[in-house]
Formats: C-alpha cells, structure tokens, sequence
C-alpha cells in the first residue's frame, strides 16, 4: 500500500519531523470467506512507512495523525474491480486542537489482465485505491506547507 514513489519534504518544511504517532480508525479486517478489505493495521504500517520516507514521521513531533477511513466502496463482482476509498487526515497538537484537516477520495480500478480471480483483483484494487490516497495526502501535505503550514484546516 506504500507508494512507490515518495518525494521527501524540504529541510524548511514545516511537517519536516512534525509527526510523531500515528492513529487509524474505520478499517476492518478481512474475512476469508468475504470480499476483501483494509485492515487499520496495514493502512497504519503503509502510513508510517510513507511518512517516514518523506520524513515527515519523528519520535519528536509536534503532532499526531489521525487518518479515518470513512467509506470504501466496492463493486460485487464483476470483470475490472473499482474500488473507491475515503479519509479523513487530520494533524492535532499534543492539546488536541485540529491543526490541518482534509478528506482524500481516491479510485483504482485492477483489471482482469492483472488477476484472473475477482478476489484478488478487489485485493489488488483495494490496496491501489489506498496506495493512491496516501500519496494523495502526502502530497496535500506538502502543498500546505508552501502555502503557509499546518494552521490550514479544511
């Protein structure tokens, strides 16, 4: 779930070293017998890994990350499977005021070419639409350190 590219932020960043932990809610665990999901666990460790390579993540931070995932729509069955993901990102002081806050829809659509079972084309969509949401946060992230830090809330 870890993006594969992860441009580090700028040594003046203001979220450079800023995160300090990490909370995940709204993920479920997958049963075998069921479609596929996305555990908070494994968005959480995506998380963490992407945050550390943009350097964002430190034990010092001023911040916690609370990331929700709101809603993951999924299709039944059918040949290409789009899943859509929903979270809410939000960077609170060590006093629990909000200080940035966003919501990050993503898709991603895994074809048949890449997986003949359903399942594990969910499996492989699932894990793109939340690939696609982290860089899309971290990216958000970024633009709202250029435009003046983490005061943004939105």
């Amino acid at each position: 779930m870890v993006p594969a590219a992860i441009a580090p932020l700028s040594p003046g960043s203001p979220h450079r070293g800023a995160i300090s932990d990490i909370e995940t809610a709204g993920g479920k665990e997958t049963n075998p017998a069921l479609a596929s999901q996305i555990a908070d666990a494994d968005f959480k460790a995506a998380l963490r890994s992407a945050l550390l390579l943009s350097g964002a993540l430190s034990a010092s931070g001023r911040y916690v990350l609370s990331a929700e995932i709101e809603d993951i729509t999924q299709p039944l069955f059918g040949v290409d499977m789009r899943v859509g993901l929903t979270v809410r990102y939000r960077l609170q002081d060590r006093a629990g005021k909000t200080r940035w806050e966003r919501r990050i829809v993503t898709r991603h659509t895994a074809r048949l070419g890449e997986a003949f079972l359903g399942s594990e084309r969910l499996r492989y969509a699932n894990e793109g639409a939340a690939r696609e949401n982290i860089a899309a946060f971290l990216r958000a992230l970024g633009a709202g350190a250029r435009a003046g830090g983490v005061a943004g809330v939105s």
